[in-house]
C-alpha cells in the first residue's frame, strides 16, 4: 500500500507541479533533465532534492510513453507550479503509478 501511495503521489506531483507551454511532445531526455534539476521533488526526499539520473530516466520514459498530454509533460519540463491538469492527465498519472514505483530506489518504495 505504501508503494502504491508513493507512486500515486509522485505521478500527481509530476503532473500538477508545473505550468505548461505549447508545442510538440517533450522528449524523454528533456523530462529526465527537468526531474534531475530538482525543483519541488519533495515526495522523493527534501524539497528541492535532486533525482538520480537512473531514476529520472526511468520516470521520464514512463511519462513520455504514457497518455499524459504533451502540455502536461511540457509543464514538467518548464518547472512552473501553476499548471492545472485535465481529468485525462490525472487519470493517465494514476495509470502509470505502478510503473513509476519500479523506477524508485528501494528505500523510497
Amino acid at each position: 500500500m505504501r508503494r502504491f501511495g508513493a507512486a500515486l503521489a509522485i505521478s500527481v506531483l509530476l503532473v500538477t507541479s508545473a505550468c505548461g507551454g505549447g508545442g510538440s511532445r517533450p522528449s524523454q531526455d528533456e523530462v529526465s533533465q527537468a526531474l534531475q534539476k530538482g525543483g519541488d521533488n519533495s515526495i522523493l526526499g527534501d524539497s528541492g532534492s535532486k533525482v538520480s539520473k537512473k531514476a529520472a530516466d526511468c520516470v521520464a520514459k514512463v511519462l513520455v510513453d504514457s497518455r499524459i498530454s504533451d502540455r502536461a509533460l511540457q509543464a514538467i519540463v518548464d518547472g512552473k507550479r501553476n499548471y492545472s491538469p485535465s481529468k485525462a492527465d490525472q487519470t493517465a498519472a494514476v495509470g502509470v503509478a505502478n510503473k513509476i514505483v519500479k523506477c524508485l530506489p528501494a528505500g523510497l518504495k
